[in-house]
């Protein structure tokens, strides 16, 4: 029996009034459109209208669908280019640079997933999808951290600047007991590193006396048994980036992603970002806190002091927690 096209259409509007009262209904977990650093997703929405040639409510559903799924494949697509790996690069930028990113890119958001979907009186659709930051599969981790490099070991401790001397011993305090030369501020932080001065009690600047520490000895001077690290960042305005470099104030890099295993990257990410202390469970039950005295690079790297960086290492030589990727940054 012919049915004209027009009692077909009353009835799929009449379907999708009916679905979009069931449908409509806001999801119980809100979600933030854009880039979420806390939960580590990208999330985008797209909204599909319906056409006038639609002949059944499954056609009209399905068109409204596929054109809020493209809307929100665009929107994704915008986002994630502009999401920053370092402070002065972006996931655009990589992909500009290395076509093999560009493709990983796109697959990825490609396989974005639909968090969910609605179907309005109107007859039109709202889709939100998402795409993980990190995870082992999917992620804009996986799709960019494609280089295979040799882990390097985390620094030795390093000498504090002359404004932190001990005028009464000519020596350099440090809170873990001893003293520690001044560095060299002449040469580069690896070339520091590689001649690296020890902390020995009577050692003066007239009467050095250098002794390459070994993992062990550091690690023997370790106190706290910590279990990870929180960097307090709050009023600094921290940019988060999917790889911060944690420096000290002499530049030398203490933690960065060269130091750490790409996989382990990939699956969780360098850090934690957290705006809440009751969120900060990544640093484990015992965490030693230190606070940014400034950042870099764009305002996404945190600087330690001396002090603190020493300690960081120091502490870090006997558990190990910057191995194991136990770092949270807590801003605001």
């Amino acid at each position: 029996m012919y049915v004209p096209k027009i009692l077909t259409t009353i009835a799929a509007a009449t379907v999708l009034l009916i679905g979009g009262i069931v449908n409509a209904e806001k999801s119980s977990a809100e979600v933030i459109e854009g880039v979420d650093w806390t939960k580590k997703v990208v999330t985008a929405t797209g909204k599909g209208i319906p056409s006038a040639d639609s002949v059944s409510s499954a056609q009209a559903q399905a068109f409204t669908y596929k054109a809020a799924q493209a809307q929100c494949y665009r929107n994704l697509a915008e986002m994630i280019n502009g999401v920053r790996v370092t402070g002065e690069t972006t996931i655009d930028g990589m992909g500009n640079k290395y076509s093999k990113i560009k493709v990983n890119v796109a697959a990825t958001i490609k396989g974005a997933k639909v968090i969910d979907k609605k179907f309005y009186g109107d007859g039109s659709c709202n889709v939100t999808m998402q795409v993980p930051v990190f995870g082992a599969n999917n992620s804009l981790a996986r799709a960019i951290f494609t280089e295979k490099y040799v882990v390097e070991p985390f620094p030795n401790p390093e000498g504090i600047t002359t404004e932190n001397f001990d005028d009464n011993t000519n020596t350099q305090n440090y809170p873990n007991g001893g003293y520690i030369m001044p560095i060299d501020n002449s040469k580069s932080p690896l070339e520091r590193l590689s001649t690296d001065t020890t902390i020995v009690k009577g050692v003066t600047e007239t009467n050095p006396v250098v002794k390459k520490k070994s993992v062990e000895e550091y690690a023997a001077q370790a106190k706290g048994n910590y279990t990870g690290l929180i960097v307090d960042c709050r009023g600094l305005n921290l940019q988060p980036v999917m790889s911060p470099v944690i420096l000290n104030t002499n530049g030398t890099k203490i933690y960065g992603h060269k130091n750490l295993d790409v996989d382990k990257i990939v699956t969780s990410g360098m850090v934690d970002y957290v705006t809440d202390l009751n969120a900060v469970d990544r640093a484990g039950s015992n965490p030693l806190t230190v606070k940014a005295v400034k950042l870099e690079n764009f305002n996404s790297n945190p600087v330690l002091s001396i002090e603190d960086s020493n300690s960081v290492l120091i502490e870090n030589h006997a558990t190990k927690f910057l191995k194991d990727l136990k770092v949270v940054f807590l801003f605001d």
